[in-house]
């Protein structure tokens, strides 16, 4: 199952120039299962996108994106309607594990030199150990950020999502995240992430995979 968890609409995001009915209709044309609205600090789009999923068969799952003095986290099962600009980690930390969420960094590596050179080590070795998955492929970041990213998911044993952190119809589904298995509804959304049974990927090594079938 193929699942862009990180995107912003113009509902919520004032950043984003998305219109929530035009990204539904996109996503399912260009071969995605599934999508996650992750508003900046506010769920309203995403249960906008739900709506006009549901309408049109095409599953909406929401999140939000919320900032922390440990970066932004991506998260999932936790239903307030708006967050602090700032939200202090270990606040948003115990919110997401009473509503038995997932709390997940994206884009970590970008700009910098990886958790321990933005947080020093004290700081980052609690983060690694208590979030859920770490976001590998970002459409936003570069390569050599996202395999950072990567490295740290691989060496902590932790899983790797993917996300397009699309602002613009054009960018949606560029870096998404493959799950073995089919997905319901947002509590099996964070089963799956919990359980590491998913994978980040750019949108062209999909495709490759896809062609290779195809040949065989």
């Amino acid at each position: 199952m193929l699942v862009d968890l990180h995107v912003h609409t113009a509902v919520s995001s004032p950043c984003s120039q998305i219109d929530p009915q035009l990204l539904v209709k996109v996503a399912s044309q260009i071969g995605l299962n599934a999508l996650c609205v992750t508003e900046h600090e506010e769920i309203e789009g995403a249960e906008v996108a739900r709506q006009l999923g549901i309408k049109a068969g095409f599953p909406v799952f929401r999140g939000v994106e919320v900032y922390t003095e440990l970066g932004d986290m991506l998260v999932f099962g936790l239903y307030r309607p708006r967050f602090p600009l700032r939200t202090p980690f270990v606040e948003l930390l115990d919110e997401v594990r009473n509503a038995d969420g997932a709390i997940i960094p994206c884009h970590p590596c970008r700009g910098s030199f990886g958790f321990h050179h933005t947080l020093g080590d004290e700081q980052a070795e609690f983060l690694l150990a208590n979030v859920d998955a770490i976001e590998t492929r970002n459409g936003g970041s570069s390569p050599e950020s996202n395999s950072a990213a990567e490295a740290y998911a691989d060496n902590y044993g932790i899983p790797g999502v993917g996300g397009s952190d699309a602002h613009f119809l054009m960018q949606v589904g560029r870096c998404l995240t493959v799950f073995e298995r089919e997905i319901g509804d947002e509590a099996e959304l964070v089963a799956e992430i919990k359980t590491g049974r998913c994978r980040a990927a750019y949108a062209s090594e999909v495709e490759s995979l896809r062609m290779s079938e195809l040949w065989r």
